[in-house]
């Protein structure tokens, strides 16, 4: 397990917010994909499988405005923890779950019924994955959200 500091997890925080500087670096219903379009996995590695079939890395490099890089608010927290901690983020499981934790607790996302849930090791993430790709969510909501967290943990410094 490991414990991220408050300044990692402000640090986090501000990077998943910047995630989202566009609508459509926003991503429902999936992880998302990386820069060449290929669909984010996180099943026991984080990977990509191309059009081929073939497991990869995903390939990340500066998110230029035509990149088809997008992720959903769950695997922003996941990658960017990762990266942070310099782990593959499929890894990362409790101190993404701890941020999660936040998210919820700041957006009032309802996690009761998933932690009630004792097969649920996740239940901040997958409240949080529910909520991102619930009918009503849009991405003015995940930013209004991640700004709102950035504000928190800010706040939290002081």
């Amino acid at each position: 397990m490991h414990t991220l500091s408050p300044e990692q997890q402000l640090e986090i925080a501000r990077r998943v917010h910047e995630t989202f500087d566009f609508p459509k670096r926003w991503h429902q219903g999936g992880w998302g994909r990386d820069d060449n379009g290929d669909v984010i996995e996180f099943d026991g590695a984080f990977h990509v499988v191309d059009n081929d079939d073939v497991r990869h890395p995903p390939a990340f490099r500066l998110a230029t405005p035509d990149s088809p890089r997008r992720f959903c608010l769950g695997a922003a927290i996941r990658i960017h923890t990762g990266s942070l901690l310099s782990r593959d983020p499929s890894q990362t499981g409790q101190a993404t779950e701890i941020l999660c934790e936040i998210y919820t607790r700041v957006g009032r996302i309802d996690t009761r019924d998933r932690e009630l849930d004792a097969a649920d090791f996740e239940p901040h993430l997958n409240s949080l994955i529910d909520w991102n790709d619930s009918d009503e969510r849009s991405w003015e909501d995940v930013r209004g959200l991640t700004a709102a967290v950035v504000r928190h943990l800010d706040a939290q410094r002081w």
